[in-house]
């Protein structure tokens, strides 16, 4: 569940770490079983690792095992799916094409979900992740462009 208080933290976040100042109305969440999420965001059931996605004018929806409230990975996911909230509903033109618009996009929400992940850490005396890929391997963009630590 994702509590008004959450919302609340993580809209200030956003509004104060961002170029978005501006509150906006908070999307709908929508919470989904392992094999809804895998229906509605993958091709397959066996390799599904996405948490959550965003739908604009629909909401965001999120697995079941999430723990935002607790959890400071999870919290991070919300936050990075709010960022495409913000994205989606800004009043800018963006004269992209589609493709290159939502890598920006999901770059962008990467961006502030490390950025939300180290403040988090250095609040809390260096403790917890300091980026999506200490948070079970990062997202499916960010380990496209993940370091090749063996060279």
């Amino acid at each position: 569940m994702i509590s008004k208080k959450l919302l609340i933290f993580l809209s200030s976040w956003i509004i104060e770490n961002t170029e978005f100042n501006q509150k906006i109305e908070d999307p709908k969440f929508f919470r989904l079983t392992e094999d809804e999420m895998s229906d509605k965001a993958c091709f397959s059931s066996e390799n599904c690792r996405v948490k959550a996605y965003y739908v604009k004018d629909s909401g965001i929806y999120y697995i079941d095992e999430m723990q935002p409230e607790k959890d400071i990975c999870d919290k991070s996911i919300i936050l990075h799916e709010m960022v495409h909230h913000y994205q989606k509903n800004d009043d800018r033109v963006i004269e992209l094409d589609e493709r290159t618009l939502w890598t920006l996009q999901e770059r962008q929400a990467i961006y502030y979900q490390n950025l939300f992940l180290i403040s988090q850490k250095r609040l809390n005396d260096n403790q917890g992740p300091e980026n999506v890929l200490e948070c079970e391997g990062g997202s499916y963009l960010d380990l496209q462009y993940k370091y090749n630590e063996s060279k």
